[in-house]
């Protein structure tokens, strides 16, 4: 661990006030993977609620857009561009080759425009099933409503926009350009996403580690200087964090308080964020001197709220609190949280082989064109193979053990293909669920394989972006 460790009394916090958030949290059913509150530049409490581990990198979808502003602003700190350059200026050769085709509005929109989503476009010109696809020209291409500046839009092609800014007047990818900047001084090994030209996604695919969004929290708190290093100019953090565009005017939304260069400001006076899908958070509250990072597959607007009403209120403290025995039970509840949970009044497993064919009148989207499923009970364990398209080789067998959770070499989607696994299946009344958590990501998949007529037939249900059913009959 790169933070020191405090108990909470010792920076005037109480280890009961933490404590009865997180169990609100577990109680209002709110999905956390990891939590970690700094306060005085100290780790006063951490939890991860298994399979997550401090030690695995999590996928932080939009949170990614944070590091992406301090990349600009380091460029700027190099005198490589302002933020009022002009996007043509960098992307000449997109601009001779699109001719005619750019919308006028484009030629003026700039740097900062990108920052603060303030683009004028009311749409994202992404396009995920072309491996050629260029997205500089999509953006390049694409129809501006309104004058940039005028208007605020979420647009995480801006922000792609902003990583390929980067590649253009360095030669690096963004994760390069900052690994010595930013990431080798803060402890951070990152993974982050690229598309078919090579350039980091830049608004998401950044994987780090929970503590390492702590640590940058501290950075930011700190006004960019780390251990005594000054990493990035403290009038960017000052300037990024800021309201920089008007998102709304609704008093308790916590999306509508301004927005800064690919920061959210929050409802509680002086507190920003970068936040990510799904719940990913890196939450700054300098009159506090206290940082929050949160990994989760959570209700975002309803997590932030229980943060404002029963954590914000009791970390003002500025003298220390009499150390106290409910540290050694915040201590406990942090070492014993899981969401890995085992029925122990399951069925047994079955025994039997058997392999199940798509009916050929179901018409299902490519992706969850699951062809052959094969299942093999034997002695309290089940091999489940999964089979897309023709190849006559599964795309997928995962182990399960009768009442153990085992990991998985290999997860369920391919999309998902470098992040590991654990699995659980369970029998009960000629049903089988299939739990599978991808501990690097949010995600999480349960797949419910329901049998009929003497296990002749049989049922899939899943979730992914809706709920999904495909009917199979025996081989």
């Amino acid at each position: 661990m790169r933070l020191e460790k405090a108990t909470p009394e010792s920076q005037g916090v109480s280890s009961g006030a933490i404590l009865e958030f997180l169990n609100k949290v577990n109680e209002q059913g709110l999905e956390l993977h990891s939590f970690m509150l700094l306060k005085n530049g100290k780790n006063i409490a951490d939890c991860w609620w298994k399979p997550y581990s401090p030690q695995y990198r999590h996928q932080l979808f939009s949170l990614s857009k944070s590091f992406t502003s301090m990349a600009i602003g380091l460029a700027v700190e190099e005198g490589l561009l302002t933020t009022d350059t002009r996007i043509v200026d960098i992307f000449t050769s997109e601009m001779e080759e699109l001719g005619e085709k750019v919308d006028e509005k484009i030629k003026k929109m700039t740097v900062r425009n990108l920052l603060t989503m303030g683009t004028g476009m009311t749409y994202e010109n992404w396009n995920w099933g072309d491996d050629n696809f260029n997205h500089i020209l999509g953006f390049l291409s694409s129809h501006v409503k309104n004058e940039p500046g005028s208007a605020f839009f979420y647009n995480t092609m801006a922000t792609y926009m902003c990583s390929a800014i980067i590649t253009r007047l360095t030669g690096q990818k963004l994760v390069d350009y900052l690994m010595p900047r930013l990431f080798e001084p803060l402890g951070i090994d990152p993974i982050w996403d690229e598309d078919n030209l090579g350039i980091s996604f830049g608004g998401f695919g950044l994987n780090i580690k929970t503590e390492d969004i702590a640590v940058f929290g501290q950075m930011l708190l700190q006004k960019g200087n780390f251990n005594g290093r000054q990493l990035v100019p403290a009038a960017w953090i000052e300037e990024a964090t800021s309201k920089q565009i008007n998102n709304g005017d609704e008093a308790d939304n916590d999306w509508a308080q301004g927005y800064g260069y690919q920061f959210w400001r929050c409802v509680p006076e002086g507190v920003y964020r970068g936040d990510g899908m799904y719940g990913q958070y890196c939450i700054v509250m300098p009159e506090y001197n206290c940082v929050i990072a949160v990994t989760s597959n959570a209700d975002m607007g309803k997590f932030m709220k229980l943060i404002w009403s029963s954590l914000l209120p009791v970390l003002g403290g500025k003298v220390p609190l009499p150390e106290s025995d409910v540290h050694n039970k915040l201590v406990e509840f942090g070492a014993c949280q899981t969401h890995l949970k085992v029925n122990e009044n399951a069925d047994p497993y079955p025994v039997f082989r058997a392999a199940y064919q798509l009916s050929s009148d179901v018409a299902v989207e490519k992706e969850y064109n699951i062809k052959k499923i094969r299942f093999d009970f034997e002695n309290g364990e089940c091999l489940l193979a999964i089979f897309n398209g023709e190849n006559p080789q599964p795309l997928y067998v995962i182990r399960f053990i009768e009442k153990k959770w085992m990991e998985t070499a290999k997860p369920f989607w391919e999309a998902q293909s470098f992040y590991r696994a654990v699995c659980y299946g369970e029998w009960k009344q000629e049903e089988f669920t299939a739990c599978i958590w991808h501990y690097e990501t949010p995600l999480n998949t349960k797949l419910t394989f329901s049998f009929s007529e003497e296990r002749k037939r049989l049922v899939l249900q899943f979730t992914a972006d809706k709920e999904i059913t495909l009917n199979y009959v025996k081989l």
